[in-house]
């Protein structure tokens, strides 16, 4: 995997400003919900170009519909992969009235039965975090390798790409954790600077998330090649 590759190629393309420029731009109105897919769709749109080759991975901003798609896409395959999680915690918040209505007859029992549950379900959901944590970047190569939502539930397969890409995974979450962390003491210091410096750190910090979102997507296109 070519690390270097993944934060350099950006700036190969002539309009990468106007591109960075416009996913801050859809970053900054993520609150009203609907820029989120787009974001997540051009994320996808890098994926699949860095595996087809394309010389300037980084898509133009003009087929909304197309990115809208795929990022909507990603997103409802990854929320049914949480569904385990979401039924763990109706499971706890089962167990938890139970032992509540126990709590009349005997304290100390219902005590146990709500620590023991608690327990249970949150060993439980840390191993399926640990496995989503090694999923989602499977999910998002093996719908860029198929274009088709319903490949991303043949979970043999998504699970066959975590296998077979753990290393390059946790290299991919190490590397962008790294850069984060970076980034942010570089904000942090230039936000000390009076003027020049709360300018320079509010367009690192605007420019910031789509360029991640780029790099990621280019290390992930290098898994799916």
């Amino acid at each position: 995997m070519d690390v270097a590759k993944a934060f350099t190629f950006v700036t190969e393309d002539e309009r990468w400003m106007g591109k960075i420029g416009i996913g801050a731009l859809v970053a900054l109105l993520s609150f009203l919900i609907i820029p989120i897919p787009l974001l997540v769709g051009y994320m996808v749109g890098v994926v699949r170009n860095v595996k087809d080759g394309v010389v300037n991975p980084m898509p133009e901003w003009d087929n909304w519909g197309l990115l809208f798609k795929d990022g909507l896409s990603i997103i409802v395959a990854q929320l049914v992969y949480t569904l385990p999680f979401w039924l763990l915690s109706c499971i706890a918040g089962v167990g938890t009235v139970g032992m509540g209505s126990l709590a009349e007859t005997n304290e100390d029992l219902a005590a146990a039965g709500i620590f023991a549950t608690f327990g249970l379900v949150g060993c439980l959901t840390l191993v399926f975090m640990v496995a989503l944590f090694f999923l989602s970047p499977a999910i998002v190569i093996q719908y860029v390798r198929t274009n088709e939502l319903g490949a991303a539930f043949r979970f043999g397969e998504v699970f066959a790409i975590a296998k077979e890409n753990v290393g390059n995974i946790l290299i991919i979450a190490l590397v962008t954790f790294v850069i984060a962390i970076v980034l942010n003491i570089v904000i942090g210091i230039l936000g000390l600077i009076p003027c020049i410096g709360w300018v320079a750190a509010l367009i690192i910090a605007v420019a910031a998330g789509p360029y991640m979102t780029v790099v990621t997507g280019h290390l992930y296109g290098q898994i799916a090649e």
